[in-house]
């Protein structure tokens, strides 16, 4: 994928499941999207979800479990809930033209005084190759009830923590954490790409995002709508060195009263793979902002995107920090963030697997006439372990922590403040993927 494209993406705001799929959809048109690393081969045995390791196949599993939280719903003891999810993937096996597919979602049913709950994350994405110029359209909706966490679904205790992508430069930092408040997202994103010569090529891209909040039952969610747009240039040095430059440009409305800003960033772009295992990605450059209100408060920081990918056998791990802009995350009208996340995941013993994630991110308000600055400060970490019980069948145990602390921000009532702990349990069905046919 071109790192133009990426950073849209990732100036877009999408989730987990939405980037999981483009990375996906990458890694097949490797012609076109040459940033992408080989993926781990899958163990015989099943220790859980996986995605699909080739072209034309299939993978799917079921997950049922029990979670215990405190904290997070303003109960001092635990509340338990009962979680029935389940995970799909699918990759075509066209060369030219591969089309993938990403889905969980689930429902957990409260047992003491945890709320009820459903979610959803399906992201489609199609890539069509003609020539020299390569199209890509892609589609991402979510339906979560709090603040995307862990997981491939965003939901701690899902059984899905060591699920993710493994592609340098598409980042994501954690965001802010809110209280009990269901918000429906949905991203559309269309991107083209024309290779100049075999090295150099050019790329433009658009994304439309929307933010609302259902069923909301303090009614304090931030409705938001970003338009995003931009264009770069990548030549590749050689095999392992690559080189770009970026701009892109971001307007975020808001419903209500609040006032909406502009974003745009140019950014000059290398990636360096040390190995087919190791590689590392850095953009950067000056973003300016400008806040739509009568004052017209303009400002200018820091675009920062490092992330550092490992990819062996049975085997993965990412680490990144990201800094720049966002929509503010359903809390406040916009916000500059700082976040460093790392993931790691590996199965040993063929039966084994485990998984580890950790993301600290503050998120201040932007500048503006006559509001006190105010930010947060989002810690979250979660483990899981896995091990087979038949060829199929696996069972898992999970904990999850989450903390975050305002500073002058007493008035924003959709935010999480204080230390919650998830710990699950369950057992996951997920036969080996179904192929159709060969690429």
């Amino acid at each position: 994928m071109t790192d133009r494209f990426q950073n849209v993406l990732r100036q877009a705001g999408l989730k987990t499941a939405g980037l999981l799929l483009l990375a996906q959809s990458a890694a097949m048109a490797t012609a076109a999207f040459a940033q992408a690393l080989p993926a781990a081969e899958a163990s015989p045995i099943s220790t859980g979800f996986t995605l699909p390791r080739a072209a034309g196949s299939l993978q799917y599993a079921v997950s049922a479990g029990e979670s215990l939280t405190w904290g997070y719903y303003g109960n001092s003891g635990p509340s338990s809930g009962t979680l029935l999810d389940g995970d799909l993937a699918y990759l075509s096996g066209a060369k030219n033209d591969p089309f993938s597919l990403v889905f969980s979602g689930g429902h957990s049913w409260t047992t003491s005084n945890e709320p009820a709950y459903s979610f959803l994350n399906l992201a489609l994405s199609q890539v069509v190759r003609a020539g020299k110029w390569t199209f890509v359209i892609a589609d991402s909706v979510n339906y979560l009830p709090e603040t995307a966490a862990t997981g491939l679904s965003g939901i701690p205790g899902a059984g899905d923590l060591g699920v993710q992508p493994v592609q340098i430069g598409v980042d994501l930092g954690q965001g802010v954490l809110t209280d009990y408040s269901t918000r429906v997202s949905n991203s559309s994103t269309a991107g083209l790409q024309l290779a100049l010569t075999a090295k150099t090529s050019i790329s433009v891209s658009g994304t439309y995002t929307i933010l609302r909040f259902v069923d909301d039952p303090s009614g304090v969610g931030l409705d938001s709508d970003q338009e995003a747009g931009g264009g770069g240039l990548s030549h590749r040095i050689n095999p392992r060195n690559t080189w770009g430059i970026n701009y892109s440009y971001s307007n975020f409305t808001y419903g209500g009263a609040e006032p909406g800003f502009t974003s745009q960033t140019a950014a000059g772009v290398y990636t360096h793979l040390f190995t087919r295992k190791f590689g590392i990605s850095a953009s950067a450059g000056p973003q300016w902002t400008e806040i739509g209100s009568s004052s017209g408060t303009q400002s200018v920081t820091a675009f920062v995107d490092v992330g550092a990918t490992y990819t062996g056998e049975f085997s993965n791990a990412v680490v990144f920090y990201t800094r720049g802009t966002n929509s503010g995350y359903g809390v406040i009208g916009g916000s500059l963030s700082d976040s460093v996340v790392g993931t790691a995941s590996k199965t040993f013993k063929r039966v084994w697997a485990g998984a580890v994630t950790a993301a600290y991110t503050q998120t201040a308000s932007l500048p503006a006439a006559n509001v006190i600055p105010y930010s947060f400060h989002t810690k979250v970490g979660g483990a899981q372990i896995a091990r087979a019980i038949a060829h199929n069948l696996s069972a898992f145990a999970s904990y999850t922590v989450e903390d975050q602390a305002h500073e002058n921000a007493q008035t924003i009532a959709n935010a999480f403040d204080g230390f919650a702990q998830i710990v699950a349990f369950g057992v996951t069905y997920s036969p080996t993927a179904i192929q159709f046919g060969h690429p």
